[in-house]
């Protein structure tokens, strides 16, 4: 199992999973945090959201604990595949992360820790970890 973790083929879907289950928990659990004022119709889509959210860590949980030694071939491929789109999901989280950021530098707020800096760093390696995963399975093949 250990070797299983360390693989390299598995770390992108590890680290899309270690970002989005809690993500999913928050958004499942506690909407009204992902909204700028109480509004209950809203629940259902931001819940819906996290839903969708649960379903790419189903899939990349799929993927992470797949045995890695069946070598090349199709496998390889479909591995790639599916990174490319968990990977394309991570540039939402980025221009939103970045924007963000670009407001706080503008009011000279601190951007060393700050929430926002936090999110684009974590979506940032993720999106790239889970795009040279599908360089290297599909689009490299």
């Amino acid at each position: 199992m250990a070797a299983l973790l360390l693989h390299p083929a598995t770390r992108p879907f590890l680290l899309h999973i270690l970002i989005e289950v809690p993500a999913t928990l928050t958004f499942l659990l506690l909407p009204s945090r992902q909204l700028g004022q109480h509004t209950p119709h809203a629940h259902a889509i931001v819940r819906q959201y996290a839903l969708s959210l649960l379903a790419s860590v189903l899939v990349a949980a799929t993927f992470a604990f797949r045995d890695t030694a069946e070598g090349e071939g199709a496998s390889d491929q479909l591995r790639g595949k599916i990174a490319g789109a968990l990977a394309v999901y991570h540039v939402g989280p980025v221009v939103r992360a970045a924007a963000r950021v670009a407001r706080q530098a503008r009011r000279g707020e601190r951007l060393v820790l700050s929430e926002a800096g936090l999110y684009l760093v974590v979506h940032g390696l993720a999106g790239w970890e889970l795009g040279r995963a599908c360089w290297e399975g599909w689009l490299g093949a």
